[in-house]
């Protein structure tokens, strides 16, 4: 990060999100892992605590939600009408 430029959202992001939604609009966000765009530092905690919270708001409006590591495309949680399901790492 230049200290000028700040943070910048898709390079500097930590986690993604894809949303499936009930009308059939797909979504992908990513995380803002920092207070403000020119924080010194950012944390993980901060932008997944965000992503559950829109979670929470989206409700039944979201069908299928998961949650990717930005870095190695891992995907980290998954969630189906607002509830957490289990996931299979070796199975994507």
């Amino acid at each position: 990060m230049a200290l000028k430029e700040g943070w910048k959202l898709k390079k500097d992001s930590e986690t993604k999100m894809i949303v499936w939604f009930a009308d059939g609009n797909i979504r992908t966000m990513y995380s803002i892992d920092w207070n403000y765009k020119f924080s010194k530092t950012k944390k993980r905690e901060i932008g997944l605590a965000r992503f559950y919270k829109k979670i929470e708001d989206y409700g039944l409006k979201a069908t299928t939600i998961e949650i990717y590591d930005n870095r190695t495309g891992i995907r980290i949680a998954k969630f189906y009408k607002g509830e957490e399901i289990e996931i299979n790492q070796n199975k994507n």
